[in-house]
């Protein structure tokens, strides 16, 4: 048996790809809100971030203003899923526990 007719031989080989990174198109935004939903369509998230700030004119509304709307495909979704989970997790690992109660949070400070 020849060396080209093994199973090793036939498969194709698992080619690298390299991937550019631009940002030339990118612009910063700030966000401390974001809200979730299921996109137009049931294979797709959409996630908008903005920023909350009380109304001027009412104490009793608060005001989220959406600065940006993201759509992402399911497996996107999962891996911004995860990869944010691990950031947050690294955080806490080196500064403590991040307290989502705003009122404990007051209490803290």
């Amino acid at each position: 048996m020849s060396e080209s007719n093994t199973p090793e031989a036939q498969q194709p080989q698992a080619q690298q790809v390299q991937v550019q990174l631009r940002d030339d198109k990118a612009h910063t935004v700030y966000s401390n809100v974001a809200r979730i939903a299921t996109g137009s369509n049931a294979e797709e998230i959409m996630m908008e971030l903005a920023t909350t700030m009380q109304s001027p004119e009412r104490q009793d509304v608060v005001i989220m203003d959406v600065s940006t709307r993201v759509y992402l495909n399911l497996f996107a979704a999962k891996r911004l899923a995860l990869t944010l989970s691990q950031a947050v997790q690294r955080y806490e690992q080196q500064f403590g526990a991040i307290e989502l109660d705003p009122r404990k949070r007051l209490k803290q400070g």
